[in-house]
């Protein structure tokens, strides 16, 4: 049986642990938290209604089950640039994600739901919405 002391001891030593590993996604499976992730799970104002229809995403999308597929699909290669968006200018964060939206429908890169002609992001951020 371990210890409070023990299990104290370890839990603050994973901290640094973490760190050192280079941040990002290895910081982000340390402490089960990626701030970027957290910042698309909240794009929607509605979190009830984008986690409704994200559900139904999910549904057409059933290989899209997962916060790390579907994070790999929105960042498209450009995660270290969002995370820091996420983390410095929300704002900005929120412009690209719409740029890419705009892209999206541009290139016909869309999902049907419910009737609805939704941009693959779209799609991505209310079915990441819809995952707990």
């Amino acid at each position: 049986m371990i210890g409070r002391r023990e299990l104290l001891r370890g839990m603050a030593a994973l901290g640094p642990a973490c760190l050192a590993s280079g941040g990002g996604l290895a910081l982000s499976a340390c402490f089960r938290e990626d701030r970027l992730e957290r910042a698309l799970r909240a794009f929607f104002a509605d979190r009830e209604a984008a986690r409704e229809v994200g559900s139904e995403v999910l549904a057409i999308e059933r290989d899209a089950a997962s916060a790390r597929i579907l994070m790999d699909r929105l960042h498209r290669r450009r995660g270290a640039e969002l995370r820091a968006l996420a983390d410095s200018d929300p704002e900005r964060l929120a412009e690209s994600l719409r740029a890419q939206h705009r892209e999206d429908f541009a290139l016909g890169r869309v999902v049907v739901v419910r009737g609805w002609v939704l941009s693959q992001t779209e799609a991505w951020l209310l079915a990441l919405a819809a995952i707990p």
